[in-house]
């Protein structure tokens, strides 16, 4: 009797969430035929509360955080804005659904971790497993020319349009002359959709549309949550840092550039890494990857992998056997000209000289045609432009020679796949330089800079009065001392397997919902509307 009165009050709750998921605003929050702008103004007037709730701080246990703590109790004790989370009774059932709101734009380094997370969320409401909801509601704020408008739509979720703002370099160019015009014009477009979706929590993982987006959010006093991808974060990023209710990063070296108190991997309280920033705390989770790069067994990639050399008219498809050597390279989403090239020269000789290397290559949108010019076919050379099935190639592949963006950096730490790799010299605050010597002090990749790249045959004419030609870095011979070298790819593996983190984007999906329902608790979330 007892079992069949659990099951029913289960079901009875997820009826409830469910119903709440969809259930429109009540007449106090958004009356019928109110403009957009009579509502923002009415529910600004929340941020009264929200500053009063940041006044009172609620008191922890005498001892402060005891050992052993969850992150939880570290996040309460880093915040004094926040309750005592570990005493909250999470399995409410009254809760209605989760509402989360996504700012994410621009390149795909911004865009996957935020699905990542998103997923993580979608798993969670599916199994059942959010604490004090039964679903999640998951939205994303996003352009319609970028990255995301592909591939936000492909796994599933909501798109929403906000203008996106670009800052020029230098940021004191006449170019910004009207960024502030646009800046305050997408803030209010923010607000709107803000007011609109009422999310409980607004998670930013960077891009065009995130910083407007965000700053959107802590007008409406909705709690925020920001995930750095970098060793090293943006201009963005820094300046909502001090406003966020968490920031998870996913190197240590970034909460060092935050200036805020670290966590620890385990959520216990770490050793500061400087003066604490004000907003909330700084807890090291990280990149989320895509669950298929963890789900993907090396014999099922190299079979699925074979089928990118299948060539029209062939009488069979090609295969990729456990002893072949694989090596990928990725040029970069918009095509990496400097790398490209070094590639184009190398590529031939790697393959005459080894009858059992496979090798695959994204160039990028921005470089096929360029490569396909420059190098032939060949049985053992696939070339696209794109690929999106990359787990195949991570994990089929025994060398990977890329870009060093965040993501393609947390994705080799995953895979535990060995690496060469070449910052781009032209990102934004050089963030790419600093994830490769991330990389290189673990010991997962070997750094090659961009202007050190040479071709085939590094020889020039120098002119009198020009200074002797700088040592240049062979992208062949380095790919042939670690290719065949098995010692040290064994070691490069582990490293990357040490300083993995495959459960990052659960952990973050945690502490996205651990910071929406603290706020829920305190009547902050969703502007504090009744329903």
């Amino acid at each position: 009797a007892a079992a069949t009165t659990t099951t029913t009050t289960r079901a009875a709750t997820i009826a409830r969430a469910r119903s709440n998921r969809d259930a429109p605003f009540a007449a106090s929050a958004h009356r019928p035929g109110a403009s957009w702008k009579t509502t923002v103004l009415r529910h600004l007037g929340t941020r009264r509360f929200a500053r009063a709730s940041r006044r009172g701080a609620m008191d922890l246990s005498a001892g402060g955080v005891p050992p052993g703590a969850t992150a939880l109790h570290a996040l309460a004790a880093a915040n004094p804005a926040y309750p005592n989370l570990a005493a909250m009774d999470l399995a409410e059932e009254s809760s209605p659904a989760l509402r989360v709101l996504f700012a994410a734009g621009g390149t795909g380094g911004h865009v996957f971790p935020a699905i990542a997370i998103a997923d993580a969320l979608r798993r969670m409401s599916d199994e059942g497993s959010l604490p004090a909801a039964a679903t999640a509601r998951i939205d994303f704020a996003g352009t319609d020319h970028h990255q995301e408008a592909t591939h936000v739509p492909a796994a599933g979720y909501a798109l929403h349009r906000v203008p996106a703002i670009a800052l020029a370099r230098p940021p004191l160019s006449w170019r910004n002359v009207l960024v502030p015009f646009k800046l305050a014009y997408a803030v209010a477009r923010s607000i709107a959709l803000i007011v609109e979706l009422a999310p409980d929590v607004v998670v930013g993982t960077g891009g065009y549309v995130s910083l407007p987006t965000c700053l959107a959010a802590k007008l409406c006093g909705v709690p925020l949550v920001i995930q750095e991808q970098n060793a090293y974060p943006g201009v963005a990023n820094r300046i909502l840092a001090k406003m966020a209710s968490l920031v998870c990063v996913a190197f240590s070296r970034a909460a060092a550039a935050f200036r805020m108190e670290p966590l620890s991997h385990d959520g216990t309280l770490g050793t500061p890494g400087g003066t604490p920033a004000r907003g909330g705390a700084c807890v090291v989770r990280g990149n989320p990857i895509r669950a298929p790069l963890r789900w993907t067994e090396r014999r099922d990639a190299r079979r699925t992998l074979s089928w990118m050399f299948y060539r029209k008219g062939c009488a069979e498809t090609p295969s990729i056997s456990a002893s072949d050597r694989v090596l990928v390279v990725f040029g970069g989403s918009m095509g990496c000209e400097t790398l490209n090239d070094a590639m184009s020269d190398a590529v031939v000789g790697l393959l005459e000289r080894d009858p059992r290397l496979w090798v695959v290559w994204q160039t990028g949108r921005g470089g096929y045609e360029r490569v396909r010019s420059k190098v032939s076919s060949h049985p053992r050379l696939a070339v696209r432009s794109f690929i999106n099935d990359v787990e195949h190639c991570y994990n089929a592949a025994d060398l990977c020679v890329a870009r060093a963006g965040a993501v393609t950096c947390s994705e080799l730490l995953a895979c535990g796949l060995p690496s060469v790799l070449i910052p781009s010299p032209v990102v934004t605050e050089d963030h790419q330089s600093f994830n490769a010597k991330e990389m290189a002090d673990l010991g997962a990749a070997v750094e090659i800079r961009d202007r050190d790249l040479s071709t085939r045959d590094p020889k020039r004419c120098v002119e009198p009065g020009e200074p002797a030609p700088r040592r240049a870095v062979r992208l062949e011979y380095v790919i042939g001392e670690l290719l065949y070298d098995p010692e040290v790819l064994a070691g490069m593996r582990e490293a990357c397997l040490e300083a993995a983190t495959p459960e990052a984007a659960e952990e973050i999906a945690n502490d996205v919902v651990s910071v929406a329902l603290a706020a829920r608790r305190r009547g902050r979330g969703r502007f504090a509307f009744s329903r």
